[in-house]
């Protein structure tokens, strides 16, 4: 009976170290508990901030609710987390995001490993990344970032391995990276100018990973560095510049050396033989102008005026070789018109980028002092292998159209290593804009008739395109989409009152892309993707998906509504026709047969079936006669983009 008593006295003693080692332990959990409450609070709250402060395709807001991770998963788009529920990557690419990054938002992602959010439009200063000691690749290329690049990427990241800033609008230097482990890093396509720092992780990039900037030197980029600073009539904003083609050399005056005595002997007799050349030249030219004087008085009645044609001739020839290199460089194609502007007007003048697609950046430039006042260049990409003649050939024929509907070719330029194309300004904004960005509260809607005149316009200026170009020119858009279609007011004002002209811009470089064929919008009809080329009818393909978007008010591309086209015959053909009409439209109960038609005709358009898809004059015919009471009002109001 003592025996089992003293064997449960003895277990008691025995459970009290475990008794106090699980009350240990739960303190213990309870502190760290509290401190990871207070980082996920972190975490959290920097990401809701970033997705307050950006718009994009993606709906971040219905997505983006809740903790960002559960367990080592997480269900908000982009973000991937460790198994200790810690955010470790975020990956927002191509979801159209514009914006500009709050202040502060990623510093509570103290684990954050990799943060890409590259081929979007967030505009602004790039971000800090202060405290994200952890952080291996930072891929931001393909935004319209503006400012410096940070010192502290290059002296607080240890850990970075992959750096990617090409496609921006960055000034400024480079830092001088030392991180040991950089593998991959591009500063290309932006404004940096100066001396890239000579260090070893730098060395390890070609020349490629710093070209097409403003001015950069050094080892890196096998250019050296002029003495002198540079130029002080720099302007505020981006200058559309080509590369210098001695930009790359280094200069003599750089180079330093001694002179053997051989040379200072040559130097000396070439020094001797100067004066002794100035008289010979100066005899011979007095012999020949006593000559002419001689001449002239025994010349005919008709002689003098014959010397003065040669005498303004050569005037003429003079004028024109002073600025031959900018001439020249400079191709223009209204034979109508003197060119008011040469290559030096577009380098000394300021940019304002107005967008960038996969054919390049386009930007708004201001001459001075300059007929016209005001061009639109693009600055084109994945061009450095097409010869200067097939260029040249291309732009001559898009230089010859002229058409109410379709934005103008003036000049081009063409470089082995820039192809430049100067539109004419058209004051207004993109199709896109005026459908799509910053609805809501306050926004003034675009009604269904200036709509449908929008449409009309549209099938008239691509109408055009088929048949003014050459049978070889096919598909004669290829990259026909809202956002490139500008719509025009001819007034201006607060308020527009007045009819709208679309006009079509960004068309006819297919033949100067064959192997980058995929980047036109003309790439997305049903027969590339089966591996067949695009003909006519993928434009008309292409026009069908526009009208759609103007009758929906839905992006084609997003890929939360599938295929916009098959989306539509469905809800035609289980009679839900009013469900397809944009929220913004579907209240003008009158228009609605209208909307209809239009439908039907965008339907008919983007057919998968080439064969099946109507050609342009009978699609023109067809969107002409839809509504034309609605057109005889023509005036409504629409607020400046």
């Amino acid at each position: 009976m003592n025996k089992p008593r003293r064997e449960l006295g003895l277990r008691r003693w025995l459970v009290v170290p475990w008794v106090l080692a699980v009350v240990v332990a739960g303190v213990a959990t309870a502190d760290l508990s509290e401190s990871e409450l207070e980082a996920f609070r972190d975490e959290r709250g920097g990401l809701v901030a970033l997705r307050d402060g950006l718009r994009s395709a993606k709906d971040l807001h219905s997505n983006w609710t809740g903790p960002p991770c559960h367990g080592g998963r997480s269900r908000w788009y982009g973000v991937s987390c460790d198994d200790d529920g810690r955010v470790v990557s975020l990956a927002l690419d191509a979801i159209q995001l514009t914006g500009t990054l709050p202040t502060g938002a990623l510093r509570g992602l103290a684990r954050l490993a990799a943060l890409s959010l590259r081929d979007n439009a967030i505009h602004g200063k790039l971000p800090e990344l202060a405290g994200l000691d952890r952080l291996r690749v930072v891929d931001l290329s393909s935004n319209r970032f503006s400012g410096p690049i940070p010192r502290r990427y290059a002296a607080a990241l240890p850990a970075l391995t992959r750096l990617e800033l090409q496609d921006n609008l960055l000034n400024g230097t480079v830092p001088a990276f030392a991180q040991s482990e950089l593998i991959v890093f591009n500063v290309s396509y932006n404004f940096l100018q100066g001396k890239v720092p000579d260090t070893h992780a730098l060395r390890r990039f070609p020349a490629s990973a710093f070209g097409h900037n403003l001015k950069l030197c050094g080892d890196a980029v096998n250019a050296a560095c002029r003495s002198r600073s540079p130029s002080a009539g720099s302007r505020d904003g981006p200058v559309v510049r080509p590369d210098d083609e001695s930009g790359g050399r280094p200069t003599r005056q750089s180079r330093r050396f001694k002179l053997a005595a051989w040379s200072v002997v040559a130097i000396a007799l070439i020094a001797a033989m100067v004066p002794f050349a100035a008289v010979l030249i100066f005899l011979h030219q007095t012999k020949k102008s006593r000559e002419v004087r001689l001449g002239g008085r025994a010349a005919p009645a008709g002689g003098a005026a014959d010397i003065k044609d040669k005498v303004e001739e050569g005037k003429k020839s003079g004028s024109g070789s002073s600025g031959r290199d900018a001439q020249a460089q400079l191709q223009f194609f209204r034979a109508d018109k003197a060119a008011g502007f040469d290559l030096d007007d577009l380098f000394r003048s300021t940019a304002e980028m107005l967008g960038k697609g996969r054919l390049g950046i386009t930007y708004r430039v201001t001459l001075e002092a300059c007929v016209p006042p005001v061009v639109v260049v693009k600055r084109l990409r994945n061009m450095g292998n097409v010869p200067r003649k097939d260029f040249a050939h291309t732009m001559q024929v898009l230089g010859k159209l002229r058409h109410e509907n379709v934005a103008e070719v003036v000049a081009c330029y063409h470089s082995k290593e820039e192809k430049l194309v100067v539109y004419e300004h058209i004051p207004g904004c993109s199709l896109f804009q005026l459908l799509h960005e910053n609805r809501g509260d306050g926004r003034i809607p675009l009604p269904w008739p200036a709509r449908l005149s929008i449409a009309k316009g549209m099938a008239r200026g691509l109408a055009y395109l088929h048949r003014s170009l050459p049978f070889f020119h096919r598909p004669a858009h290829g990259n026909l989409k809202s956002s490139n279609v500008i719509i025009f007011s001819p007034h201006s004002g607060k308020h527009l009152h007045q009819h709208l002209v679309p006009k079509l811009t960004d068309y006819g470089f297919l033949p100067l892309l064959p192997h980058h064929a995929h980047r036109l919008a003309a790439a997305k009809c049903p027969e590339y993707t089966r591996g067949k080329r695009p003909s006519s009818r993928a434009d008309v393909f292409c026009l069908g998906l526009v009208l759609l978007e103007v009758v929906t008010g839905k992006v084609p591309v997003d890929e939360a509504d599938g295929d916009l086209a098959g989306w539509a015959r469905l809800a035609l053909s289980h009679e839900w026709s009013t469900d397809i009409f944009d929220v913004e439209i579907v209240g003008e109960l009158d228009r609605h047969e209208d909307m209809l038609r239009l439908t039907e005709v965008a339907l008919l358009c983007a057919a998968v079936e080439p064969d099946r898809r109507p050609k342009m004059p009978d699609v023109v015919r067809m969107i002409d006669h839809i509504g034309t009471a609605a057109d005889e009002e023509g005036r409504w109001e629409l607020a400046v983009c």
